[in-house]
């Protein structure tokens, strides 16, 4: 049987989490994770709810040595977590929030100081093919599919994705078989900030598992506002990778405010666009690497657009394009996945990706993709935010293509005038809405019901 351990060696005095401004050791940390392993109850599936990244490691690591899955929904609606609730019965919430409110049983985290300690403090190892988690797709062009991982999967994506990245125990610098180049001479990025939270996959693999397999600190935090974010990274006194997506990186980018040292940033959840990432790069002195990855396969490549448009995979991860469509074969994957992104493959570890199949719309015989066309929005000056959307056609009417734009001082007619510079007229949007903000979720995603929501309440205004 094959073990894995959660970090990657015994050193009672590596830093694993940064709280507050202060260090939690390694010798604090498995303290922790015995203490509350005893505390929880004897179930099968457990919901982990916990902001704090800290506490949300220490469920997990906990839950794993009670034998029991951890639940990653989509989101938080009411309705998400009920459905978990009928499916899972007997499955309960570990929680860090006093107003917590989830249709099972809740169980606080808790605090753990001054506890006392049970079982052993050596750093825990799980067999390759134990269950850890389930991850749940959005459902947003369906009923949500469920995919098992092991913890087996986890490790591997983990440490082939830390390679790509250069990563190299507790310090960042040229690896064998990284598929980004441009390495940074500073061995910083000992510490990991993250703007994303740990329940969503990318945020898991970036924040928890790329810094625990690797000997980095993760902080405990999830910075939002520029603010925030600098301030977070402020705390550091070595340059820290900032894990994020590329709705943050904008706003951090328009903020204009120079960030602290940063080893690099990493980005996913949407492909981010070339100007953006190069503005960023020289706004903030550092490189900009993205991950591309889906719930089903989890982080399967990377690239750095100031440098190429191709994704490469990591190690042992191959791409196809055949008859079902954009397929990955993974070690880790019970079976080859096919992915709906329209993709050219340039062999088995390079393509260039377009988009999804479902992002591509038509009207009047034209094809156009919703991002190349809310890339075109966010180009105006003065657009903040933005945002293309279909909504579903009645009968055999094509749908109205409508935008909705955060664009303090612009008016709708000069929003128009300058897509009409860029765009087939025939996907000017009609209506485009002017809005204070858009309703993105954790991950800078847009859910379409939430779209739905917005275009209902403005036409009723």
């Amino acid at each position: 049987m094959t073990m894995l351990p959660f970090l990657p060696d015994s050193a009672p005095g590596r830093i694993v989490a940064w709280r507050n401004g202060a260090a939690v050791d390694q010798r604090q940390f498995l303290r922790d994770v015995h203490v509350l392993a005893a505390r929880l109850p004897a179930r099968g599936y457990v919901l982990n709810h916990c902001d704090d990244r800290y506490c949300f490691l220490v469920g997990l690591v906990a839950a794993l040595l009670r034998g029991q899955v951890s639940l990653f929904p989509s989101n938080r609606a009411p309705q998400v977590l009920q459905q978990l609730a009928d499916d899972f019965p007997g499955a309960y919430c570990l929680t860090d929030r006093a107003d917590e409110a989830a249709p099972m049983e809740l169980h606080p985290i808790g605090d753990l100081s001054g506890a006392p300690l049970t079982g052993s403090c050596a750093v825990p190892a799980f067999p390759a093919d134990q269950p850890a988690a389930i991850a749940f797709t959005s459902g947003s062009t369906g009923t949500p599919k469920r995919y098992l991982k092991s913890w087996g999967g986890f490790v591997h994506e983990a440490r082939v994705a830390g390679r790509a990245l250069g990563l190299a125990h507790g310090r960042s610098g040229p690896e064998t078989g990284s598929c980004v180049s441009g390495t940074s001479a500073v061995h910083g990025g000992r510490v990991v900030v993250a703007t994303v939270p740990p329940q969503h996959m990318y945020g898991f693999i970036a924040s928890i598992m790329l810094p625990t397999q690797f000997g980095y600190a993760l902080d405990a935090a999830r910075p939002f506002y520029p603010a925030d974010i600098r301030a977070a990274l402020a705390v550091h006194k070595e340059p820290a990778i900032l894990a994020t997506t590329p709705v943050h990186i904008r706003a951090c980018v328009l903020d204009g405010a120079r960030l602290p040292a940063l080893d690099f940033i990493l980005s996913s959840t949407a492909p981010l666009d070339a100007a953006m990432a190069a503005e960023a790069e020289r706004l903030f002195d550092t490189r900009v690497l993205e991950f591309y990855g889906s719930t089903e396969t989890g982080a399967i490549a990377a690239r750095r657009q100031a440098e190429t448009r191709t994704w490469r995979t990591f190690d042992d991860i191959a791409v196809a394009l055949g008859e079902r469509g954009f397929t990955v074969t993974a070690p880790y994957l019970s079976e080859p996945m096919v992915l709906t992104d329209s993709v050219e493959v340039n062999g088995p570890r390079e393509f260039m990706l377009f988009g999804r199949d479902s992002d591509l719309i038509k009207i009047a015989g034209k094809r156009a993709s919703l991002a190349d066309l809310n890339a075109r929005l966010l180009a105006i000056a003065g657009v903040q935010d933005g945002a293309f959307f279909a909504p579903d056609p009645v009968g055999t009417r094509e749908p109205r293509l409508t935008a909705f734009a955060v664009a303090p001082g612009r008016s709708v007619a000069e929003i128009l005038q300058a897509l009409r510079a860029s765009i087939d007229p025939v996907f000017l949007p009609r209506p485009l809405r002017l809005v204070a903000s858009l309703p993105r979720n954790a991950t800078g995603k847009l859910p379409r019901a939430q779209l739905m929501r917005l275009l209902e309440t403005e036409v009723s205004e």
